[in-house]
């Protein structure tokens, strides 16, 4: 499940022209490309340097099932912004806001309720030229047999 979730999450990303520009991508990136900018989980599939941002990780947190339905899953994920300022970050961020907030995420294979962002804040990220920014959200989605 939580797998789908997280490909709806870049998918939405990835189909929007705005946030693929901001990531200085095109909406035909490939795949050698997506991995510089996006990472599936917590700890990024590159070194975060000031050479390699701006750069996201996407993943999900602890959540639990519906007490009513068993058929829906109450989640959370996140995602962390990763930009050479503080600025950059929070552009990625804002942009992705837009994208997600009180929408729904429904892809092949993957239909959400609305999600909503529970927490936004910046990080510091010990890397030399590299700040960051985080948004996590709630989402409750149709559980997938």
């Amino acid at each position: 499940m939580s797998l789908q979730l997280i490909d709806a999450i870049q998918n939405t990303h990835m189909a929007d022209s705005e946030f693929m520009a901001l990531l200085k991508l095109t909406l035909s990136p490939t795949p050698e490309e997506v991995v510089k900018r996006f990472t599936k989980g917590v700890e990024p599939e590159i070194t975060v340097t000031k050479e390699t941002v701006p750069h996201l990780c996407q993943y999900i947190m602890p959540g639990q099932f519906a007490s009513q339905n068993h058929l829906v899953f109450q989640g959370k994920f996140c995602i962390d912004f990763y930009g050479k300022t503080g600025y950059e970050a929070k552009l990625l961020f804002e942009r992705s806001f837009k994208l997600l907030h009180d929408e729904k995420i429904v892809q092949p294979g993957f239909h959400s309720f609305l999600c909503v962002l529970a927490y936004d804040g910046d990080f510091a990220t010990g890397i030399s030229g590299v700040k960051g920014y985080k948004g996590i959200y709630d989402i409750d989605y149709i559980r997938m047999n």
